[in-house]
């Protein structure tokens, strides 16, 4: 059995291989970069014909490759459009000419904008408030209309704020890598607002973990569009997140607050409980353990 990743040497990716491997899958990571683990195709996914020639021989393909920085993608809504959206075509494309037919697909909390009712539900309105979010609920439209047109079976999982060892953006903009370098190092501390903002942090492995669940959902389900949140249920603010970062690293954190960002919810998490139901999915890991994993992670390579 080969399983296909693209975006294979990211965060999310290098876990996802991993475990892919151990569930007995032959590996295949096309990326920009060289996942030095497995077997990589340097590729581009918004070359077509590149994509024709290696999407091909294998049972399913996960689709992780994307542009993920929502303000650069405020800035830079062309490039988001050209890779998000026209490089998943190709991806999706290739599928289908070479006879590939299940597809998992990492979408995102964005696709929802700011919502009015708390938890987020699947069924809640999706109106993205930044190309980010938009080019991510196009590719979920998009893989919807190839399971009606064309017989796939496809899989978008909606998850919030992921995070956990090996995360590592240049430069780094989400928060919890970022809190553990600055409070290591005795930086400032960055909050906007007063950090009563409540996020929905998820640990990479739970990540996984409903990925390859997937899999068994779509052999049981064929030729189905499914989609689900990727959620704890449990909210934490930016408070509680510094605090437990600080507490693991054993340091006192010198907070530096600014004026909050305009449209920035106060809370945003989601009902997890369509995963639980068709998915058989649950977060297992704390955000306490995932904390200290991850600062674990972080210290060993200071």
């Amino acid at each position: 059995m080969r399983a296909i990743v693209t975006g294979g040497a990211g965060f999310l990716g290098k876990h996802l291989c991993r475990a892919l491997d151990a569930a007995g899958y032959d590996v295949l990571v096309i990326d920009l970069h060289l996942n030095p683990e497995y077997r990589t195709e340097i590729a581009d996914v918004r070359d077509a014909a590149k994509m024709d020639e290696l999407i091909k021989d294998a049972e399913v393909v996960f689709h992780l490759a994307a542009f993920l920085e929502v303000g650069e993608s405020v800035q830079f809504p062309h490039k988001y459009v050209e890779n998000n959206i026209t490089g998943s075509l190709n991806v999706l494309e290739a599928m289908r000419k070479n006879g590939i037919s299940k597809f998992v697909f990492s979408s995102t909390a964005a696709v929802y904008g700011e919502p009015k009712v708390i938890p987020i539900t699947e069924d809640s309105k999706t109106i993205p408030i930044n190309p980010y979010g938009a080019t991510k609920l196009a590719l979920e439209g998009l893989l919807s209309s190839y399971v009606a047109s064309h017989g796939f079976t496809g899989v978008a999982l909606r998850y919030f704020n992921l995070f956990g060892p090996e995360e590592n953006h240049q430069p780094e903009t989400h928060a919890i890598p970022r809190f553990i370098q600055q409070i290591m190092t005795d930086q400032e501390v960055t909050v906007w607002g007063e950090g009563g903002h409540k996020r929905d942090y998820i640990y990479i492995s739970d990540v996984v973990s409903a990925h390859i669940l997937a899999l068994d959902l779509m052999n049981k389900r064929p030729h189905e569009y499914h989609y689900f949140n990727i959620s704890t249920e449990k909210p934490t603010s930016v408070m509680e997140v510094i605090e437990i970062i600080a507490a693991a690293l054993g340091k006192t954190p010198n907070i530096k607050n600014f004026p909050p960002r305009p449209g920035d919810p106060l809370l945003l998490y989601a009902d997890a409980s369509k995963a639980r139901a068709q998915l058989g999915w649950q977060a297992e890991i704390s955000f306490k353990d995932g904390i200290e994993k991850t600062v674990a992670y972080f210290q060993t390579k200071s």
